[in-house]
């Protein structure tokens, strides 16, 4: 899976609330790979995976020319987009 990253994600990166959560690269590719909930009915493409007991961190992305491309990301409390997902199904 090739994993491509826009200027906003490498900005957000820097942010001291997203260091201090240990967000990083990897951090978001290991959500993609191994998501809890994934979105694909609309676009972009919404992945959520766990980030601590009380966080989970959702990975906004879409598909070009089979290269995923991550748009932005953004922690939450638990809960608060999952349900949202399975609402939509």
């Amino acid at each position: 899976m090739v994993i491509k990253y826009t200027k906003h994600v490498y900005d957000k990166l820097k942010l001291q609330e997203i260091i201090e959560l240990k967000i990083n690269l990897k951090t978001i590719a290991g959500i993609l790979k191994n998501p809890n909930t994934v979105d694909e009915s609309i676009e972009p493409h919404q992945s959520i995976g766990s980030l601590s007991r009380t966080l989970s961190l959702s990975v906004i992305w879409k598909r070009e020319d089979g290269i995923i491309k991550v748009i932005t990301f953004y922690p939450a409390r638990k809960g608060r987009y999952e349900s949202k997902i399975l609402r939509r199904r």
